[in-house]
Parts: structure tokens; C-alpha cells; sequence
């Protein structure tokens, strides 16, 4: 691989999940494969310790920066600068990534002209209650989940489209104002998967997905979104049977839920992360 890859994964308060993450990673990874940087932002836990203590185990030489303040998008750009230019692959601390996976994002990164690229989502709800495990049967079935690029832990940046994007901007929506600064003509999806933990409450979800709406509001002011179709879509795909009625129902419900949160947030000035830390529990 002629640029190396660098891969950042972001880390505030992941003692939970940060060895796991490099375990998955790293389980069939060469030194030379790639690089690794964990970028703890503002952890008061164990984070940094525990991503030294695996890369020991792992022998791989993972680089650990700890910064103060905690900021997702401060540590993504730690993470960048480290990489000097070179091709990047941002991930979330609680998503697995496995090696096969990584190295096809990591191939298609050396391209000349401008690439988005990720892997295919999929989510382990198995520890869920209903509402999220039907939720989640309706989100995954939705042409733009399924078919194409989501901004869902997972996303990365050749050199050119590095080049053509510059700083990131303080958002919330890290991924999500990454995916609208590229067409899908220079997006790649890779075949193969990543795994994202869904919520195990439905309040946990709810909360969460408040968060993602309040992050798309914010993005909206600065680029216009693509076309949704959710809803349409959704009615498709319950009449075809793809999804059941109870399906539709627990996504209606927690859309709507988290829409009237995310209005309470705005209203009272709630800014803070809401973190879901019920999908980050072992076991």
C-alpha cells in the first residue's frame, strides 16, 4: 500500500469498549498494515490505560494521545494531523471493525481522485428490548441503510478528499457532515461488514436518536440535506412484507419520541453528548 493508512478512533470515557474495539481490529493485523492512533478526549477513566494495556497484548504499536478537553471532532483532528496528509480512517471506539473489513476500506483509499469510503453496516440489537430490535428491523430495511453509505461510526478519507474538505468544523455530526460533502459518485462502500451495538432501552435509544436530530438540524444549516424519502419508503416496504406492522409501529413511535425530545433539548439549550452507555456494557 503505497500511503499508509492511519487509523483514528476517537475515545472519551470507552474504558468499556476501547479493547474490544482493538482486539476486533487488530485480530489478523500486521504492523505494517496500517497505522492505529486512540485519541482519548477529556476520559476521567481508565481509556487510555486499558488502549495501552491491549496494544501490549496485541503487539501492535498503537499510538495513544490523551487531550484534555472532551471533544469528538478536536481528537478526530489530533488524529488527522498525526496521519500528516496521508489517508485516514475514522472509528468510533465502540464499533467493530474488523481487520478484513478495514484493509478493503484501507486499498480503495489509494485512488487519486477524491473517495468516501466505509464498509456495510450491520446491528446487533440481540440484547435490545423490543422496541429497539424492532426499530431497528425498519431503520436497516431503508433503501438508504441498505444500499448505500451510512454515517454510522465508520467512515474514511483519501488524500485528495482530505485535501478537499480542509478542518473539520465544530459539529455534532462528525460522519454526517463528512457523507454530505462528497457526491455518491466518489463514495465507495466496501463489501465487507462492521458492527454497530444498538441500545438495549428504548429510552437509551431515544435519547440517542434526539442527538442525531439536533446534529442534522445543525447540519442543515450549512448544507442543504439530500432527499428523504423515509416515510415513502417505509409504507413500501411494510406493504411488501418486508417489515412487519409492529415494525413500522417501533419506528414511528421512537422517531416521534425522539423528535419531541430533541425540541426539549433545543429549547432548554441541552447541548450535552447524551452518550448511549447501555450498548456498552460487556456481556
Amino acid at each position: 500500500m503505497a500511503d499508509r493508512a492511519t487509523i483514528v478512533i476517537p475515545a472519551h470515557d470507552e474504558e468499556s469498549v476501547i479493547e474490544r474495539c482493538l482486539e476486533v481490529l487488530l485480530a489478523g493485523a500486521r504492523p505494517d498494515d496500517f497505522d492505529v492512533v486512540v485519541v482519548s478526549n477529556g476520559s476521567s477513566d481508565g481509556t487510555v490505560a486499558r488502549a495501552r494495556a491491549a496494544a501490549d497484548r496485541l503487539r501492535f504499536p498503537v499510538v495513544v494521545i490523551d487531550l484534555d478537553r472532551p471533544s469528538k471532532i478536536a481528537a478526530i483532528r489530533e488524529g488527522i494531523d498525526h496521519a500528516a496528509g496521508g489517508p485516514v480512517v475514522v472509528l468510533d471506539a465502540d464499533i467493530e471493525l474488523p481487520t478484513s473489513t478495514a484493509l478493503a476500506v484501507c486499498r480503495v483509499l489509494g485512488r487519486a481522485e477524491p473517495v468516501l469510503a466505509s464498509a456495510r453496516l450491520r446491528v446487533d440489537a440481540s440484547r435490545s428490548s423490543w422496541w429497539v430490535r424492532r426499530y431497528y428491523r425498519a431503520w436497516t430495511a431503508l433503501p438508504y441503510v441498505s444500499s448505500s453509505m451510512v454515517g454510522s461510526g465508520v467512515f474514511a478519507l483519501n488524500a485528495a478528499a482530505l485535501a478537499d474538505i480542509g478542518a473539520l468544523p465544530d459539529v455534532t455530526n462528525d460522519d454526517g457532515w463528512v457523507l454530505r460533502q462528497f457526491p455518491v459518485s466518489q463514495r465507495v462502500v466496501v463489501s465487507g461488514e462492521f458492527v454497530a451495538h444498538a441500545a438495549r432501552t428504548v429510552s437509551a435509544l431515544v435519547a440517542r436518536r434526539a442527538r442525531i436530530v439536533n446534529g442534522n438540524r445543525e447540519l442543515d444549516q450549512l448544507r442543504p440535506p439530500e432527499s428523504d424519502h423515509g416515510l415513502q419508503d417505509l409504507l413500501r416496504l411494510a406493504r411488501a412484507r418486508v417489515i412487519s406492522l409492529a415494525d413500522l409501529l417501533a419506528f414511528v413511535v421512537v422517531t416521534v419520541a425522539s423528535r419531541v425530545l430533541a425540541a426539549r433539548r433545543r429549547a432548554t439549550g441541552d447541548r450535552s453528548w447524551a452518550a448511549d452507555r447501555t450498548s456498552r456494557v460487556p456481556g
